[in-house]
């Protein structure tokens, strides 16, 4: 008796064009990159350790665009930040800088020492500024704003960022610029104390 010499049986192998798939990723990303708004630098912000209040005006939201940051810290300067990077290029000198003023003269700006704020490092470029050159910078702002959208009462919101151990006076000198510089409507952001439930 003859043995049969058993074949080999293969499965048929499974080929998946991954082609589709791949184009399908391609478009997914590009498409996320080109709506995506990237604001890794200039979305450092400066922290400030905000007061608590009681009362918030739910009317009053802040904007999606168009805001002019103000954050005052405990070291005693003041920074000027705003959203639209043409608007800080053309004040600013850089698209992602940031103005820093320092109300008192007797002493230099933390931030011009150290190059931190706190202990945080400030990565953005850094405009030093003196009262003239900051309220300047205000009146810049809102002028280079209306120029660039192409409207004449284009405004930016104003939000100011006090930490809650800024010095009153500095808090002053920033009202006085403000009144100076025709910018008498802002926003003062502070946090909510919740209610303790007993």
């Amino acid at each position: 008796m003859a043995i049969k010499k058993v074949r080999d049986i293969r499965k048929a192998s499974i080929n998946i064009d991954m082609t589709p798939m791949v184009d399908v990723i391609m478009l997914l990303l590009t498409f996320f990159m080109l709506t995506a708004t990237f604001k890794a630098a200039e979305s450092e912000a400066v922290e400030v350790s905000l007061p608590q209040s009681i009362y918030s005006d739910p009317d009053n939201k802040m904007r999606e665009n168009d805001v002019m940051t103000l954050s005052l810290t405990k070291g005693g300067d003041v920074f000027v930040d705003v959203d639209n990077y043409k608007v800080r290029e053309k004040v600013f000198g850089d698209q992602f800088a940031i103005g820093v003023y320092h109300p008192d003269s007797t002493s230099k700006s933390e931030v011009e020492l150290k190059g931190t704020v706190g202990n945080k490092e400030v990565k953005r470029k850094i405009v030093l500024l003196n009262k003239a050159s900051f309220e300047k910078a205000l009146v810049d702002c809102k002028t280079v704003l209306r120029s660039v959208e192409g409207n004449p009462k284009a405004e930016f919101q104003v939000v100011i960022k006090g930490d809650k151990e800024t010095d009153y006076g500095i808090v002053e000198d920033l009202m006085d610029s403000m009144h100076e510089t025709n910018n008498k409507l802002f926003s003062l952001v502070t946090i909510i104390k919740a209610d303790k439930k007993e």
